[in-house]
């Protein structure tokens, strides 16, 4: 595996040599991403904000899902070649993940490319801080494939959360810019619209208080979420559960919600209640005040195997639960403590007046006016 994986390295630096003969465009921005085969929600609102301000910017999306390069072995070399000779010839790239194309070639002086990270937050580890770990990339592979390098500007959500997202990525703190996402903006804006909207859809959800359950990606632990959906208290709540996009289907009864037709980052909008474990959608939520609980029940186990950069027990006192039952006994109090959520906000949330997307605007036209 490691000699393809230098054979695709190599691969990439030659044709890509050629490639860079291309001449620039100064008006033209790539969005790549290997997280979906869509545009996300963070791109598509960069790009209004990008037209709006100037209508004859090229905005170009490569977005394909990718989970491993040899699962599509042809599609991915072909996406791989297209994302090369884009790159040949853009002015800025704007990326949300770890893109082969960006870190295994040398780029054009002229280029700019800004990692807007598809996370609010780094409450759990990932990328350099993982290696090695049973979720983490091999070490060896991620030497030969250059991990995320490359990149001229990280965006992260506070400068708090930069400590962590600066191990992660493996830079200096100097290329940080604590801008938070559009998303953040998306949810301020239009918090009272997507009530309407969801409810309209959903009429149940006028009834009773809302709880979201959100959790992060496993592959297991089905169970846990069943014995969560137990001890809910359905005659006063609402309950929607939107497991991770790679999540295997859970077998819901049917008092539990997915209101299919919207996004988790929606369904925050009408949510009385968050309830989540070490993903981002915390950070998103606290934009909105929205009142969350963490249900951790293999807190220790993902400490070991994953690892952990907030200590959640500390940051969010009387929020945190590893039982199912004790969570809802809790909530059922109807006693949450604000002061804790309003601490734990402003503490990872530095952009809170829904000027984030400017902010990275500001910078894509910076650096499209770089002369170098």
């Amino acid at each position: 595996m490691l000699i393809f994986d230098y054979l695709i390295k190599i691969s990439c630096k030659i044709i890509y040599f050629f490639m860079k003969f291309k001449k620039t465009k100064n008006n033209k921005v790539i969005f790549i991403s290997r997280l979906d085969s869509k545009k996300s929600l963070d791109f598509k609102l960069l790009e209004e904000k990008l037209k709006d301000n100037n209508p004859n910017i090229e905005c170009v999306f490569l977005c394909k899902r990718i989970t491993s390069f040899t699962s599509d072995f042809l599609g991915n070399v072909k996406y791989t070649l297209e994302c090369l000779s884009n790159l040949a010839d853009s002015k800025v790239c704007i990326t949300d993940s770890f893109v082969l194309a960006i870190s295994v070639v040398k780029h054009k002086k002229s280029l700019k490319i800004i990692q807007i990270w598809h996370s609010m937050g780094a409450i759990k580890k990932f990328a350099y801080q993982t290696l090695g770990n049973t979720s983490g990339r091999d070490t060896k592979t991620a030497k030969i494939l250059n991990m995320h390098k490359g990149y001229d500007y990280i965006i992260s959500g506070s400068k708090e959360m930069t400590k962590y997202f600066s191990k992660a990525f493996n830079y200096d703190k100097k290329y940080f810019l604590n801008y938070g996402l559009p998303r953040m903006d998306y949810l301020l804006e239009n918090e009272e619209k997507l009530k309407k909207k969801i409810t309209k859809e959903y009429g149940i959800l006028k009834k009773k208080q809302n709880i979201l359950y959100a959790p992060t990606f496993r592959t297991t632990y089905d169970d846990k979420t069943l014995e969560l959906i137990k001890n809910i208290n359905f005659d006063k709540y609402n309950l929607i559960v939107k497991a991770h996009a790679r999540q295997s289907d859970l077998e819901l009864n049917d008092q539990v919600l997915t209101c299919d037709k919207f996004s988790a980052l929606d369904l925050i909008a009408i949510s009385d209640y968050i309830i989540t474990d070490y993903s981002g959608i915390a950070i998103e939520a606290a934009i909105l005040n929205k009142k969350t609980y963490y249900y951790v029940f293999d807190y220790e186990d993902y400490q070991k195997n994953n690892g952990i950069n907030i200590d959640l027990y500390k940051e969010m006192p009387g929020c945190v639960f590893k039982n199912a039952k004790d969570l809802c006994k809790e909530l059922n109090k109807d006693k949450y403590n604000m002061d804790v959520l309003y601490k734990y906000k402003n503490k990872y949330i530095d952009v809170q007046d829904g000027t984030s997307t400017k902010k990275i605007m500001d910078l894509v036209f910076s650096c499209m006016e770089d002369k170098k």
